[in-house]
């Protein structure tokens, strides 16, 4: 994170490039001292490969647990259990088992989501103020060789079955790898840091946008592809496949991704005994609690709880959403792949729209854009909840089409009241929140879709209404704050 005595690297809207780590002449290089050290090139494209590789997998990988729950859980023939696989739709036959084997595997499902979120979520209190010390780059590599052997896994995992069905629970593998590494949770802590040492605070929200583009079309161009990928090639292509993309960002990361610390400000000694040092969260929790001066530290947890009611609703909605738009709707991963990506566009071009005719053209305020933002996830989750028809699912979409710049937006609320110098402790705290949501939210939506499934499996839903309504309270106390000490300079930055 950038120091008072620090120049930013970047420092325009137009520089995306990072400044050039300086190199020797060409006289006194060699191509192993070319290959070591890395360019200093932009995250993103490393970032998008990375979710595009991962979104990839999400349909198809439940798809697996589906088929396996139903061969070798429930026990019935392949035949009959071929329409779980995803790649045509359900006979009336499959329709009347499919409650039950949809009950077992979302408990699988479930198990695994919080597997993927309760050890990074306590490995990300220890990062961000790890990472200050001994850099970034090391939790990049981290992360990314994780995701990469958690493809592998699921590569062998796959083989196996097209000889031998397995236990659904073997699928619950390729989670190790990117749990011990981090996982997402370190994933989103180290770009949050890597965007506060490379921009200068006026610029930070928009380099914010820059890295929310990349993670939501990776998402959208994972979705788009993976059921044409499977259709096309099946499950073990498709995983060797993301394997490949995840390598291609790993190698991306080592070669040309500097340090966005500066060299002498990296210390030296083992890393691995500081990364266990309880110190560091402790000054994590308390540069978080401390008393600011006016209502900062309110309006710094008003954003960070709202950033983690929204991940609760959306993890828990991704755990039981594909089986409700099965059981409800009839989809395949193909609908359900083209049904993901209309989402991601539309948000993206409702953002854009937003940001220009709103923000830009009628110069509505920061917090009023969050405000349109969570009235339009209110809205959405509404309409998810009542939707009868397929039709009416993508009526959902257009009505919550600004949902897109809520994250961003309390970011860049955050980047205004928190200094510089904490952000780094600001953002592994709000991810660290964020990932352990799924320890709640996944036994809450799964519980609540397996009361329900079979008489009304779309009423999960409404808890999202309330979580975004919620979200919308806390989000209005934080407008009431900004208009009764609008002449403090932060307080106008959020009005402005």
């Amino acid at each position: 994170m950038p120091r008072d005595d620090e120049e930013p690297i970047i420092g325009a809207d137009d520089e995306l490039l990072d400044t050039e780590v300086q190199s020797p002449p060409p006289s006194h290089r060699t191509f192993a001292s070319w290959l070591k050290r890395p360019r200093s090139l932009i995250l993103e494209p490393a970032v998008f490969l990375v979710f595009f590789g991962r979104f990839l997998t999400d349909a198809v990988y439940q798809n697996q647990i589906l088929y396996q729950t139903c061969v070798t859980v429930m026990k019935y023939n392949a035949t009959e259990c071929e329409p779980f696989l995803g790649t045509d739709r359900a006979s009336d036959e499959v329709k009347k088992i499919e409650g039950q084997v949809q009950e077992y595997a979302s408990t699988i499902t479930m198990i695994s989501s919080m597997l993927e979120s309760t050890v990074p979520a306590i490995v990300s209190l220890f990062l961000g103020p790890w990472s200050d010390k001994f850099g970034r780059r090391p939790i990049l590599l981290s992360t990314f060789t994780g995701y990469f052997f958690s493809a592998i896994i699921l590569v062998v995992l796959t083989q196996i079955t097209t000889a031998v069905n397995i236990s659904p629970w073997w699928f619950l593998l390729s989670s190790v790898p990117s749990v011990f590494s981090g996982g997402t949770c370190a994933l989103i802590t180290i770009l949050y840091c890597h965007v506060s040492d490379v921009a200068t605070e006026d610029k930070r929200a928009m380099r914010m946008v820059t890295m929310e583009a990349a993670l939501g079309l990776g998402m959208m161009a994972g979705g788009v592809a993976s059921g044409y990928i499977y259709a096309a090639t099946g499950a073990s292509i498709l995983f060797i496949l993301v394997g490949s993309i995840i390598s291609i960002a790993l190698i991306y990361v080592y070669f040309f991704v500097a340090e966005s610390l500066k060299s002498e400000d990296l210390q030296t000694g083992s890393r691995i005994r500081e990364f266990f040092r309880l110190d560091l969260v402790k000054v994590l929790v308390k540069t978080c609690f401390r008393k600011r001066e006016n209502y900062d530290r309110a309006i710094i947890w008003f954003v960070m709880m709202s950033l983690t009611l929204c991940v609760f609703a959306m993890e828990g909605e991704s755990t039981v959403n594909y089986m409700f738009m099965r059981k409800q709707f009839d989809y395949t991963v193909q609908d359900y792949s083209v049904f993901n990506a209309a989402r991601v566009v539309i948000q993206v071009v409702g953002s854009t729209i937003a940001m220009i005719l709103l923000r830009r053209l009628l110069g509505l305020s920061t917090i009023m854009m969050t405000l349109l933002a969570f009235a339009c996830c209110v809205l959405e989750s509404t309409v998810r909840a009542t939707a009868v028809y397929g039709s009416e699912m993508y009526l959902a979409l257009i009505v919550g089409m600004m949902r897109g710049v809520m994250s961003p937006m309390c970011k860049a609320i955050l980047s205004h009241v928190t200094p510089s110098s904490e952000l780094g402790k600001i953002f592994s705290l709000t991810t660290s929140l964020q990932s352990i949501s799924p320890l709640g939210a996944a036994p809450l939506y799964t519980a609540v879709y397996q009361a329900t499934v079979n008489f009304y499996p779309g009423i999960f839903n409404f808890i999202s209404v309330g979580l975004y309504f919620l979200c919308y309270c806390m989000s209005a106390a934080v407008f009431g704050i900004q208009k009764s000490m609008g002449s403090n300079s932060v307080y106008q930055a959020i009005g402005s």
